[in-house]
């Protein structure tokens, strides 16, 4: 999976949790510290990662820090 449609991917699961609000989200957008995402969109994201990429992702990988920014949750998912 590219990098471009893993965040078209993502843009869309954003979308449909959060509305208007995910058209301002890019690739490097604070998803957490921004408020964007609270702990439950969060979890919810972390469970579409792994139906993206059809295997689990570490939880130790799964860091704040690795899911921060679209561009970093993407290294998760090439990793994985």
């Amino acid at each position: 999976m590219t990098e471009e449609q893993f965040l078209r991917a993502a843009q869309e699961f954003l979308g449909e949790r959060l509305g208007e609000e995910a058209r301002e989200v890019n690739a490097d957008t604070e998803l957490v510290e921004s408020g964007i995402m609270d702990s439950l969109l969060v979890l919810e994201f972390f469970f579409f990662l792994e139906n993206l990429t059809g295997t689990a992702i570490k939880p130790e990988a799964a860091t704040v820090e690795g899911l921060s920014t679209l561009r970093n949750a993407y290294q998760l998912v090439v990793a994985a």
